[in-house]
C-alpha cells in the first residue's frame, strides 16, 4: 500500500470512528489526509470502498493484537480472561470511541454488499475464536453457546463503555462470563 493510500486510510479510520461513516464527506477526509482528490478517488473510487478498506485493515489489526495477547498465555482460562482484559485495555485507550463494526452495522444496515459482509466477518471471526479458545474446557455445543454469549458480553461491555463505564465495563463481562463457564463447562454426569 502506497503511503498516500495509507494516510487516507489512516485519517478515515480516525473520522470515522469519532463522528461515523455518514457524517464525514470525501472532501473532509481529502482535506484532512493533504492528499489531492484525484490521488483519493484513484485509491478509492467510492466512499464505500474506503469504508470497507477502513473496516478490513481494522479487523485485522484488532484481531492480530488480540491473538498477540492471549497467545502470551498458556493456561485455557488466562486465555479466554484475556479476551476481556484486552478489551478492558482498549476501552482504557483515549482515543476509545466504541466498536467501528457496530457502528458500520448500524449506517449501512440497509445496503447489503462489502460494507456488511466485513462487519458480520468480524463478529463471526470475534465468536469462533472464542469458541476454540473455550474448546480446550468445554465440549463443543456448549462452547460454541459460550462464544455467541461471549460476544453479546462483550457488546455489552462494548456500550457500556462508550456510555462513561470504561473503568469497569470489561471486568463486569468477564464476570458474567466467568460464571457462565462455570456453568457450562461442568462434565455432563453419565445416565445410568
Amino acid at each position: 500500500m502506497t503511503a498516500k493510500k495509507q494516510d487516507i486510510v489512516r485519517t478515515a479510520t480516525r473520522l470515522f470512528s469519532m463522528d461515523g461513516y455518514h457524517a464525514v464527506g470525501m472532501d473532509r477526509i481529502i482535506e484532512e489526509s493533504g492528499v489531492a482528490k484525484m490521488t483519493m478517488y484513484r485509491h478509492f473510487p467510492s466512499k464505500v470502498d474506503l469504508v470497507s478498506e477502513v473496516l478490513a485493515q481494522r479487523m485485522q489489526q484488532s484481531l492480530a493484537s488480540l491473538t498477540d495477547a492471549v497467545n502470551k498465555k498458556s493456561d485455557p482460562m488466562d486465555k479466554i480472561r484475556e479476551v476481556f482484559a484486552w478489551h478492558e485495555r482498549w476501552f482504557k485507550t483515549r482515543d476509545f470511541t466504541g466498536c467501528m463494526f457496530t457502528g458500520a452495522f448500524s449506517e449501512f444496515r440497509s445496503q447489503p454488499g462489502e460494507i456488511m459482509r466485513i462487519t458480520i466477518a468480524q463478529k463471526t471471526g470475534l465468536r469462533l475464536f472464542i469458541k476454540n479458545l473455550l474448546l480446550d474446557i468445554a465440549r463443543r455445543p456448549a462452547a460454541e453457546l459460550m462464544a455467541r454469549q461471549m460476544v453479546m458480553l462483550l457488546d455489552g461491555a462494548i456500550l457500556s463503555a462508550m456510555a462513561g463505564d470504561r473503568k469497569t465495563a470489561a471486568s463486569e463481562a468477564w464476570d458474567a462470563a466467568e460464571r457462565l463457564i462455570a456453568t457450562e463447562s461442568k462434565p455432563v454426569a453419565p445416565l445410568r
